[in-house]
C-alpha cells in the first residue's frame, strides 16, 4: 500500500512539475466606456490554451510555455484583437487590453448567433474553466442542429432522452418529478396539473441564449433535484442594437391533401373563446346549452407558419433594452392503434384511431438592463408565452363498455375533441451590486403566473347496431357521453439573496465564500367540473345514420325537453400551497493550483399541504408533507495539465411528489385513466459523478463521466389492477439504484483557415449506457409488483446522439450542414402489476438534415428536413411466460419540411 501511495504521489509531483512555465493574466475593457466585458475569449492561438474573462473582466491563462506568441482577444459586436506577446519562464505576463466596438457585425457561421454566450466555442471555453461539471448548448449549436426549443436543445445532451407522449426529458433515466427548470436562475411552475416542470418546448429559439445542464448539485442549486437542474438563459442585447425579421414555411408529410378536423371554439389565431357551460349549474339536469358543437370544423390542412422579430437598441451608456416575439401554428395527423389487455393477454381495448392537431405558440418576451454604477447593475425581465393545442381524434374498434352494452366485436366508436390552452406571465427584477474589493452581492425576485385550461372536452360513445348499413346508437352508460372543463391557476414567488466573499485579492486564486437565501412560495388551484350526459331508456333504442350523423341534434335542448338524456354534473377540486426556506453555504478552496475544491452545504424547509374534494365527492380530504432537508455537496477539479482535468462530485438531494400524483384526482385520458394516491412520501436521493475531460483543442473535446445514484422511497407509475385498470403512482421500494457511463466526443476532421474564408468539417457523438434496477418488494398499499426486480419507469438503458456537418465562409457569406442522429433504446413506460407486466416504449432512431446560412450583413436562410426515418412509435407489453408481446400503441408522426429567411437590418 505505502508502494502504490508513493508511486501516486511521484506521478501527481511529475505532472505538476511544469515550474518553467509561464502565466498570463489581465483585464479585457470597453474601450469607450472602460466598463469591463464579461465573457469575452482570450486565446494563445498557437496552442489550444485560452479561457473567458469573469465577471471583473479578468483572465488568467496559466502554464504556458516560454516561447513568443499571438493572443487573440474577441468578443462578438466588438473588433477582436491580436497581440504579439512573450511568455518567459518562471514570469507572469500582464496585459490590459481595450476592445473597440465593431462599425458591422461580426461575422459567424450560424444567423442567430448574437451573443458571446451563444457560441460553441466560449461555451466549450466556459465548460472547460468551471469548477463544477456543466454542459451547455447555445443558441448557435441549437441552429446547427436544428432545435427549435429548449427540450429539443437538451435532449442533444449526453445522458438525455425523450418519452414519447410524456411531456419533458429523462435525465440519467430519471423523468420529470426528478428534474428542475429555471429561467435566469428563477425557479418555473408548471402549466400542467400532470407535471412538476413547464414544458421545455415553451421556449423557443427566439428566446434562449443558451441552455445549461447541471447533472452534479452543488449547495447554491436547488435541493429538489435528481437528474438535472435545467436553466434556461434568455436572450439579451449584445452591441449596440438590432432590428431582425424571419419568417419560415413547411409542411408534415403526413397531413399533405389531407382534410383536416378540428374542435370548435378556437379561432385562427390559435386563441380558445371561453363560451362557459350550461348558464345555470344548479339546474344543469333542465339547461343544455353548450356553445361549441359537437361537430368538427373541417378544412384543408394548413401549412406550418413561424413569424418572429427581434429588436435592441442601447438607450444611452447606461442603458439598453431587448425585446424578441414570435407566432408559429404547425398541423400533424397520425393513424394507429390503441389497445389494452387484462392479465390474461385477451384485448379489452382495441381500437383503430386518426388523430387531426394543430398547435399554436406566442411568445413576447423583454428585458431592460440598466448599469446605475460601476458597482451596481439591473435587470428587469419579462416574458409573456400562450400555447394552444387541439385535436379531434376517432377511435374505431372495440372496447368492453361497447361490448357490455351489446355491440359486437370492431363495432364501437369513440370521438374525442380536447383543447388546451395554456399561458406563462414572468417578471423577474434583478441587482448585482459590488460591495468591495472582495464582496459581491446578487439580489433577485420574480413572480410567476400560470393559467393551464383543459376548456370543453368533449367525449362521446357510439356503437354500431348494423355494421353493413351504418347504424350507430349512443353508449348509455355514465361517463360515455361527456363534457369536461378544468382550470389551473398558478402564483410563484421567488426571493433570492446571494453573496460572494473572496479569501484572497489575487486573481490568480479562486478561493471564497459562498452564502445565501433562496424562498420560494407557491400556491395553486384546479377545479374542474364534469357534465355527464346519460341516455334515458326511452332513447337507447334509438339507431342513426353514421353517415349523416349530427351529434348536435340529438345533444340538445331540444334533445334534453324529448327526454333523450339527462344532464349531471359534478365538481373536482384541489388547492396546493408550498413554502420552501433554502439557506446555503458554500466554500471555494483551491488547494494548489491545479486543484480545486467546492463544499457546502443547503437546508430546505418544505411545507407543502394539499386539500381536495374529488371524484365527486368520493375523495375528499387534505395531505401534507412538511420536512426539513439537510443537504451537503462536495465538487472538486484537479487539473493535470492545460488538456486534462479531472472532476469528482458527491451530494445529497431529495424528490418531491408532484401535487397531482398525491391528489387521488381521476383524470381520463383518449386510453387511460390516471388516479393519484394521498399518501406519497419524498425520495431522498445520493449521488456520486467522476468526469475526465480532454480538450483537444479550443473547439474539440473528449470525455467520460461516471455516475452512480442511490434513491430511497422511489416514487413510480404503476398500473393498478381494478374493476377498471387505471395508473397511479406509488413509493415503490424502500431503494433504487441507477449506475452509468457517459461519453462525448467533438473532432474536426477538417479545418481549414485562409483569411476571410474558412471551411470546417466537423463529427460529435455523445452516448450513454445507463443501469437502472429497483428491488419490488410487494407489500406496499394498492401494488403488488408482477416482477421482483425492474428498470426505473422512463430509463433508457443506451442513449445516442451524433451530428456530422460542414460548415463554409466566404467573406460575408456562410454555409452550414448538419446530419443530426438520435437513437434511445427501449424503456420502460408503466411498471407492471397484479399480474401486468411491464409496458415497454420500443426504441426509436431519428435522422434530421439541417440547412442554414447568411448572405452578405443582412440576409440568412435555414432548410430543415426532420424525422427522415420516420420511425414507428410503439408502445408494448411484456410476454408472460411462455407468452408475445403484445403491441398496445403504434403510430408514425411524419416527415416535416420547412425553409426559412431572416433580415436584419
Amino acid at each position: 500500500m505505502n508502494r502504490i501511495l508513493i508511486s501516486i504521489f511521484l506521478l501527481f509531483q511529475a505532472i505538476s512539475a511544469g515550474a518553467d512555465n509561464g502565466s498570463l493574466k489581465g483585464t479585457v475593457i470597453d474601450a469607450k466606456t472602460k466598463e469591463s466585458l464579461i465573457g469575452t475569449t482570450v486565446m494563445v492561438k498557437e496552442t489550444s490554451q485560452g479561457t473567458i474573462t469573469d465577471f471583473d473582466g479578468n483572465f488568467l491563462i496559466q502554464k504556458v510555455q516560454p516561447g513568443r506568441y499571438t493572443l487573440l482577444v474577441s468578443f462578438i459586436s466588438y473588433d477582436p484583437q491580436e497581440l504579439n506577446i512573450e511568455v518567459k519562464s518562471n514570469e507572469e505576463t500582464v496585459l490590459n487590453v481595450a476592445l473597440s466596438p465593431a462599425t458591422l457585425e461580426l461575422e459567424g457561421v450560424q444567423v442567430v448567433a448574437k451573443a458571446n454566450r451563444e457560441s460553441e466555442s466560449m461555451l466549450l471555453a466556459e465548460q472547460k474553466n468551471a469548477v463544477i461539471a456543466l454542459q451547455s448548448i447555445g443558441a448557435q449549436e441549437m441552429s446547427r442542429k436544428g432545435a427549435s426549443n429548449a427540450e429539443a436543445a437538451v435532449t442533444k445532451v449526453s445522458g438525455i432522452s425523450k418519452q414519447e407522449g410524456v411531456k419533458n426529458v429523462f435525465v440519467r433515466g430519471l423523468g420529470d418529478r426528478y428534474n428542475s427548470t429555471t429561467l435566469n436562475g428563477f425557479a418555473l411552475p408548471s402549466e400542467d396539473p400532470e407535471y412538476k416542470n413547464i414544458s421545455l418546448d415553451f421556449f423557443s429559439s427566439d428566446v434562449i441564449k443558451t441552455v445549461d445542464v447541471n447533472k452534479v448539485f452543488s449547495a447554491s442549486l436547488t435541493g429538489d433535484v435528481g437528474g438535472a437542474a435545467i436553466s434556461v438563459e434568455s436572450k439579451e442585447l449584445v452591441g449596440k442594437g438590432e432590428f431582425e425579421l424571419g419568417i419560415s414555411a413547411g409542411a408534415n408529410s403526413a397531413t399533405i391533401g389531407k382534410d383536416f378536423l378540428s374542435p370548435t371554439g378556437v379561432n385562427k389565431l390559435g386563441y380558445y373563446t371561453p363560451t362557459g357551460a350550461p348558464a345555470n349549474q344548479t339546474v344543469a339536469n333542465t339547461s343544455y346549452s353548450f356553445k361549441n358543437s359537437l361537430t368538427p370544423k373541417e378544412q384543408t390542412a394548413g401549412i406550418n407558419q413561424s413569424y418572429s422579430f427581434a429588436a435592441g437598441h442601447t438607450i444611452s451608456e447606461k442603458m439598453s433594452f431587448f425585446a424578441t416575439g414570435g407566432y408559429d401554428v404547425d398541423y400533424y395527423y397520425n393513424t394507429g392503434v390503441s389497445r389494452n389487455t387484462n392479465t390474461a393477454g385477451t384485448f379489452t381495448q382495441d381500437f383503430d384511431y386518426e388523430k387531426y392537431e394543430r398547435s399554436t405558440r406566442h411568445m413576447l418576451m423583454g428585458n431592460l438592463d440598466y448599469k446605475a454604477s460601476k458597482a451596481t447593475t439591473l435587470s428587469f425581465n419579462s416574458m409573456y408565452i400562450h400555447t394552444n393545442s387541439e385535436y379531434y381524434g376517432l377511435f374505431e374498434g372495440y372496447s368492453r363498455h361497447f361490448n357490455d352494452a351489446g355491440a359486437d366485436q370492431d363495432q364501437g366508436l369513440r370521438i374525442r375533441q380536447q383543447v388546451n390552452d395554456n399561458t406563462l406571465f414572468v417578471t423577474q427584477l434583478i441587482a448585482k451590486y459590488q460591495l468591495s474589493d472582495r464582496l459581491k452581492s446578487d439580489f433577485g425576485t420574480a413572480f410567476n403566473r400560470v393559467l393551464g385550461n383543459e376548456p370543453d372536452r368533449r367525449i362521446n360513445n357510439l356503437f354500431y347496431t348494423d355494421f353493413s348499413n351504418g347504424k350507430v346508437a349512443y353508449l348509455g352508460d355514465t361517463g360515455n357521453q361527456q363534457r369536461f372543463d378544468s382550470e389551473l391557476s398558478e402564483d410563484d414567488m421567488n426571493f433570492r439573496a446571494g453573496f460572494t466573499y473572496l479569501l484572497r485579492e489575487d486573481i490568480d486564486n479562486q478561493s471564497a465564500l459562498n452564502f445565501g437565501y433562496y424562498g420560494r412560495l407557491v400556491k395553486r388551484d384546479f377545479e374542474a367540473t364534469i357534465f355527464d350526459a346519460t341516455i334515458e331508456r326511452g332513447a337507447s333504442g334509438l339507431v342513426f345514420d353514421y353517415a349523416t350523423l349530427r351529434l348536435d341534434d340529438f345533444f340538445s335542448q331540444n334533445g334534453m325537453e324529448k327526454n333523450y338524456f339527462s344532464l349531471s354534473f359534478a365538481q373536482d377540486v384541489y388547492n396546493v400551497s408550498t413554502f420552501t426556506n433554502s439557506p446555503y453555504a458554500g466554500l471555494t478552496y483551491q488547494l494548489a493550483d491545479q486543484w480545486i475544491v467546492i463544499g457546502g452545504i443547503r437546508a430546505d424547509l418544505v411545507d407543502m399541504t394539499i386539500d381536495y374534494n374529488v371524484n365527486k365527492g368520493q375523495d375528499e380530504g387534505s395531505a401534507s408533507i412538511k420536512k426539513t432537508f439537510v443537504l451537503p455537496s462536495i465538487n472538486s477539479k484537479y487539473n493535470i495539465n492545460e488538456k486534462n482535468a479531472i472532476r469528482l462530485a458527491a451530494s445529497k438531494s431529495y424528490t418531491m411528489p408532484q401535487s397531482k400524483e398525491i391528489s387521488p384526482f381521476e383524470y381520463q385520458d383518449a386510453t387511460f385513466v390516471s388516479k393519484g394516491y394521498a399518501d406519497l412520501q419524498p425520495s431522498v436521493n445520493y449521488n456520486i459523478d467522476l468526469k475526465w475531460d480532454f480538450y483537444l483543442s479550443n473547439d474539440e473535446l473528449l470525455t467520460v463521466n461516471g455516475f452512480y445514484k442511490i434513491i430511497t422511497d422511489p416514487i413510480s407509475r404503476v398500473e393498478v389492477a381494478a374493476a377498471n385498470s387505471f395508473l397511479s403512482y406509488r413509493n415503490i421500494s424502500d431503494k433504487a439504484r441507477a449506475t452509468g457511463i457517459e461519453l462525448e466526443f467533438r473532432k474536426n476532421i477538417l479545418k481549414l483557415d485562409r483569411d476571410e474564408n474558412s471551411d470546417k468539417v466537423s463529427f460529435g457523438l455523445n452516448a450513454s449506457y445507463i443501469k437502472t434496477q429497483v428491488d419490488l418488494p410487494g407489500n406496499i398499499t394498492g401494488f403488488v409488483p408482477t416482477n421482483s426486480k425492474s428498470e426505473l419507469e422512463g430509463a433508457a438503458p443506451v442513449i445516442v446522439n451524433s451530428d456530422l456537418s460542414y460548415q463554409l465562409r466566404r467573406k460575408n457569406n456562410t454555409f452550414t450542414s448538419s446530419f443530426v442522429f438520435n437513437y434511445s433504446s427501449d424503456k420502460v413506460y408503466t411498471l407492471g402489476t397484479n399480474g401486468f407486466e411491464n409496458i415497454i416504449e420500443k426504441g426509436i432512431p431519428t435522422l434530421d438534415l439541417v440547412v442554414g446560412g447568411k448572405f452578405g450583413s443582412n440576409w440568412g436562410f435555414s432548410l430543415k428536413a426532420q424525422n427522415l426515418l420516420d420511425p414507428e412509435y410503439v408502445l408494448e407489453r411484456e410476454p408472460s411466460t411462455g407468452g408475445e408481446a403484445i403491441k398496445l400503441s403504434s403510430y408514425k408522426k411524419g416527415v416535416v419540411f420547412s425553409a426559412g429567411l431572416k433580415y436584419t437590418f
